[in-house]
């Protein structure tokens, strides 16, 4: 990279010496001009373009970054001193130990340092990047106490402490870090109490707590940040109960619940009575929930909602309402115990996208969707679906992709020429049975779109269904 940057410079200096040279009067300054770039020019030029560490590690040709990841490195390289702004991926490796100077020549913005073996920081271990630096995550570590290096990062906002066994966070490190730091996560076993250095964080803004054995945090937990928290995840706890200062958080877009098996729906429906009017996004992933908490009727910004591995067996018909946000456009289910579709998500009107995957879902009603009249994307795979009443999605002229992989199906749907402007229909995996008595209604499918594709394989014959369409139902006689 040297030698390119040399070349290159030489190449530039060249050029303009040969420009300034074509006029006689310019001559007198040709020597002046190739001292001052070989002097000032050429090593600002090299500075720019060498990248600060050595082989194995890899830098982005177009970015101030660094790929030192999964390096099986004991200790950190010597650095080449680099102008710039970098961002490092140290992760996966196996460092022990974070000496003072260790990034001395480079200012690092992003130090990436998950899953090493640190046990420890020099207090001097980030001189060079005090001010620079503004996301560091050092969480899967063997940390036991937060390192004195992190006061001395003035402006850091964003800190991953999580999977390391701290139990507690240090109130002097804490409260230095209290007037930048924005994000931050945390837990361990090892984690006996709740940190009460947290109340420092007057302007977090995002938050994640993960594989603590406490069984509940107190009320208060919240308080200090009530007024600015946007993001809270609550990751592979015992909690049983939620701190009653959730309620006050009136700003918080993003929630999510994922693999606490001891805290009930009751218990996240008691927690939030009024619901949370600023809520965006909220995921429930492996809490093993039957059913959704009660937390949605005020949430008038909801744009998605999304359950994963939860054997949700039914929902409460009032859970949404027919118009409590215009921005519902996206519910996300993946492997439930559900049977059927939900009331209470067939009648709200704003839903775009519907996605109900590896569930226990075997028929489709007429009255299923009825309300949906914004829905464009509907995802019924993998389950064990055998049939769809021919009057279904008479109320539903918007949906444009119908995806129905892995099920049961020994038929193309015929309620399908109630859509008006159909895409696709997807049938792959489907044992559709393919003859004349079974598909020679589509002959007869006069406002069939031309451009509308279809999706899956005969199971009886070696042909596709499209070529099935278009080659063998014409042949059949009305």
């Amino acid at each position: 990279m040297k030698v390119l940057s040399l070349s290159l410079s030489l190449s530039l200096s060249l050029s303009l010496s040969l420009s300034l040279s074509q006029n006689p009067k310019n001559t007198k300054y040709i020597n002046q001009f190739q001292i001052v770039f070989v002097f000032f020019c050429l090593p600002f030029v090299l500075s720019c373009l060498c990248c600060p560490f050595p082989p194995p590690c890899r830098c982005d040709t177009k970015s101030p970054t660094v790929d030192c990841k999964h390096r099986n490195l004991a200790s950190l390289p010597d650095l080449t001193p680099s102008n710039g702004s970098w961002t490092v991926f140290l992760n996966g490796n196996k460092l022990r130990h974070i000496s003072e100077n260790a990034f001395v020549g480079i200012k690092l913005q992003t130090l990436v340092l998950d899953n090493n073996e640190i046990e420890a920081m020099d207090e001097q271990a980030f001189n060079g990047s005090e001010k620079s630096l503004v996301f560091l995550d050092i969480a899967g570590n063997n940390l036991t106490t937060l390192p004195e290096a992190l006061t001395n990062l003035q402006n850091l906002m964003s800190l991953s402490l999580s999977s390391n066994p701290l139990p507690n966070l240090d109130q002097k490190v804490i409260m230095k870090l209290s007037t930048s730091l924005i994000f931050i996560d945390f837990g361990s076993r090892e984690l006996q109490e709740w940190p009460t250095s947290m109340k420092y964080l007057t302007k977090l803004v995002s938050l994640d707590i993960s594989d603590v054995t406490l069984t509940s945090l107190p009320d208060d937990a919240f308080d200090s940040f009530s007024d600015t928290l946007q993001v809270l995840g609550i990751h592979n706890t015992y909690i049983t109960r939620l701190p009653s200062s959730i309620a006050k958080l009136q700003n918080l877009q993003n929630l999510k619940f994922e693999g606490n098996q001891q805290l009930s729906v009751e218990a996240i429906s008691k927690s939030i009575p009024n619901s949370l009017p600023g809520l965006i996004e909220v995921t429930f992933h492996n809490n093993g929930l039957t059913t959704l908490p009660d937390i949605f009727l005020n949430a008038s910004h909801l744009y998605i909602v999304t359950v994963l591995d939860e054997p949700l067996k039914s929902l409460n018909d009032n859970l949404f309402s027919t118009n409590f946000s215009d921005n519902f456009h996206v519910v996300m289910m993946n492997n439930t115990n559900l049977t059927h579709v939900p009331a209470c998500i067939s009648k709200v009107n704003t839903i775009k996208r519907l996605q109900i995957t590896h569930s226990q879902i075997s028929s489709i009603d007429e009255n299923d969707f009825h309300g949906m009249a914004n829905l464009s994307i509907l995802d019924l795979s993998d389950n064990p679906l055998f049939n769809i009443s021919d009057k279904t999605f008479s109320r539903n002229s918007d949906l444009t992709y119908l995806i129905l992989e892995n099920t049961e199906l020994t038929r193309i749907p015929r309620s399908i020429q109630n859509l008006h402007s159909p895409q696709l229909l997807n049938l792959s995996g489907c044992p559709i049975y393919c003859s004349c008595d079974n598909l020679q209604w589509i002959k007869s499918w006069k406002s069939r779109p031309k451009y509308f594709q279809i999706v899956g394989n005969c199971s009886n014959i070696k042909m596709d269904l499209m070529s099935y369409i278009q080659n063998e139902i014409p042949k059949c006689l009305s």
